[in-house]
């Protein structure tokens, strides 16, 4: 008959292997999590791909029957506002049409964009030059616009690489530099910061325009997703797959009244 030591010491073993062998099974157990959301995440991914390039297809054909007729009918409204004096009443009728059909143009533009597969072109690009390049676009867009807008600056005195398709990026922050002038009504001030933080170059964007309203913020970057009488929802929708194609992050913040701050992050 074995001693109490005896018993003692063989409850020890086998409490060991217990503890042992339930550790690992945590660890196989949390590895099957993260191998299950991984998982998930790739069906997400193949599901939206599959969405997007039937999308893309249909509206491939789509732009190409809806654009050839528009662009008979902006060439004729165009010769009829020719053969139309300003002054004369009827001219403002034919001015909408032509406007109209640049509306729909923009919509089917904005469609094509979001819908079919970008591959990027990066380079290194020093971004203070890039976005004081962008700048000095978006000051005669303000004169335009015939609004009082100061654009503010905060940028790192040293030069700040980063491996981007500059002509794709561009388009976000001409996207979002121009919300910016349409939230402000008739003065007010943009600013623009550049900065590192963790890897990443962070690009803000920021105004005290109208701001959004909180119930929409969830919903800014949805497809299709308007509170604009001329929006076509795809704006920021572009926005964010242009972002996320350059392995980056943009978020929001807002206060309706008080104004609006985006970040982009993209690696570096």
């Amino acid at each position: 008959m074995k001693s109490q030591e005896e018993l003692i010491g063989e409850i020890s073993t086998v409490m060991e292997r217990f503890m042992a062998q339930s550790g690992e099974l945590e660890f196989a157990y949390k590895a099957l999590e993260m191998q299950t959301e991984q998982l998930k995440k790739m069906q997400e991914e193949l599901h939206q791909s599959r969405i997007l390039s039937a999308l893309g297809e249909m509206s491939a054909t789509v732009a190409h029957e809806i654009r050839n007729p528009l662009s008979g009918m902006g060439g004729y409204a165009s010769l009829l506002a020719r053969s139309i004096p300003p002054e004369d009443p009827r001219r403002k009728y034919v001015d909408k049409i032509i406007g109209g059909i640049s509306s729909i143009n923009k919509i089917v533009g904005n469609l094509l964009v979001y819908t079919k597969k970008i591959n990027l072109e990066k380079q290194s690009e020093n971004l203070v030059a890039w976005v004081e390049a962008i700048l000095a676009h978006i000051e005669i867009e303000i004169e335009k616009e015939g609004k009082n807008v100061k654009l503010e600056r905060s940028f790192p005195p040293e030069p700040l690489n980063a491996e981007i398709d500059s002509e794709r990026l561009q388009q976000v922050m001409l996207n979002l530099l121009m919300n910016s002038i349409h939230a402000i009504e008739t003065e007010g001030c943009i600013r623009v910061g550049i900065c590192t933080n963790e890897g990443f170059a962070e690009i803000s964007v920021s105004d005290n325009g109208k701001g959004i309203e909180q119930e929409h913020l969830k919903s800014i970057f949805t497809p299709f997703f308007t509170t604009k009488e001329q929006g076509t929802g795809l704006g920021l929708a572009i926005v964010k797959k242009l972002v996320d194609l350059h392995e980056g992050s943009i978020s929001v913040e807002s206060r309706s009244g008080k104004g609006t701050s985006f970040c982009i992050k993209i690696p570096v």
